[in-house]
Parts: structure tokens; C-alpha cells; sequence
């Protein structure tokens, strides 16, 4: 490990969220990120339902904002996290996710996405999550994963590289031979 490089926990380099408070606010709706909105293949939210305070689901009170990354707990191996998309900006998810919203002082929102997707995030979670038939994790438990991080500058050369991966492998016009 490079001296300059120091391990923090997600904890440390995310700010705080909110809930939403349906009894004040009786008239807007709001699309609602659920477990099952998140694709397992591509990490993107594909479907929402529009809610309001009338037909809102006891998990719907989680608000997220463009950047945040949200993280499945429930059957957390599942792997179903995504970044938020500003079409979702101010937009409920289910308390089924932990919201983590980076501070960008500290990190940059795509690399702590792709700090969810390593090897090392998941054998952490896997030897965390409780429960046998309902396998779950504390949001708590969650921000406790430590990881190195490097400076902002090598942080988006990192993304840099990743993202150009990610191309590669999932963009079938340009493909990997």
C-alpha cells in the first residue's frame, strides 16, 4: 500500500441523509426506488412507481440525490446497488437500501460506486450480512468497510480506466474480441 494512500470507512467519506416526512407532504408525488428497480446486470434503475403520501409503502422514506449510491441490505449479495441518475434526484427509495452520499471532498461519487462492485466490499459483506433464510446487513455495518483512498486526482484516473472497461465489456458495437 502507498504511504499517502490511508484506509478510511465509507462512513467517514459520506454525508449525512433524510428521511421524508409524508404527514408534510400530502401532495407531491415522487418516484419510488425499490429493491426489485435495480438491475442486477447493468446496475441501473429500471422501473419506478410513482407514489405519493396516500399510497406510499412503510419503506418508502428514504430521499436521494443525483450522485448518491444506493446499496441493496436486504439479501445484500444480491448485488443490486446503483448510482443516482439526476432523473432521480429528490426521489424516495425504499429504507431496504443504504444511502450513500458522498462527501466530494473526500471521494468522488463513481469511484465509491465502483468501490461497491470489488471483491474485497462483498467479502466483507458476506461475513456481515445476519440472518440465514432473510440475509440482511445494518446500513451501520455497511459505512463500517474500510478501503483505501487515494487522492482525488488518482481517484478520477482510476474511474477513468474503469469506465472505459466497463465499455469495453458491456458495449457489445465495441465488444471484447
Amino acid at each position: 500500500l502507498d504511504s499517502d494512500i490511508e484506509l478510511k470507512d465509507l462512513a467517514s467519506v459520506c454525508l449525512p441523509t433524510q428521511n421524508i416526512r409524508w404527514q408534510d407532504n400530502n401532495i407531491q408525488e415522487y418516484q419510488y426506488i425499490d429493491l426489485s428497480s435495480v438491475s442486477r446486470e447493468n446496475n441501473q434503475i429500471l422501473k419506478t412507481e410513482k407514489i405519493n403520501s396516500d399510497n406510499a409503502p412503510s419503506r418508502a422514506k428514504q430521499i436521494v440525490h443525483v450522485d448518491d449510491v444506493i446499496f441493496g441490505t436486504t439479501r445484500p449479495t444480491l448485488k443490486r446497488y446503483s448510482l443516482i441518475i439526476s432523473e432521480y434526484h429528490n426521489q424516495i427509495c425504499s429504507t431496504g437500501f443504504c444511502v450513500l452520499r458522498p462527501n466530494i471532498e473526500k471521494i468522488l461519487p463513481k469511484f465509491l460506486f465502483f468501490i461497491l462492485k470489488t471483491p474485497e466490499f462483498y467479502n466483507y459483506i458476506e461475513s456481515n450480512q445476519v440472518g440465514a433464510s432473510y440475509p440482511s446487513i445494518s446500513d451501520t455495518k455497511v459505512k463500517q468497510f474500510k478501503f483505501p483512498i487515494p487522492s482525488t486526482e488518482e481517484q478520477k484516473r482510476i474511474t477513468s480506466i474503469l469506465d472505459k472497461f466497463d465499455a469495453l465489456v458491456n458495449d457489445i458495437s465495441i465488444g471484447l474480441p
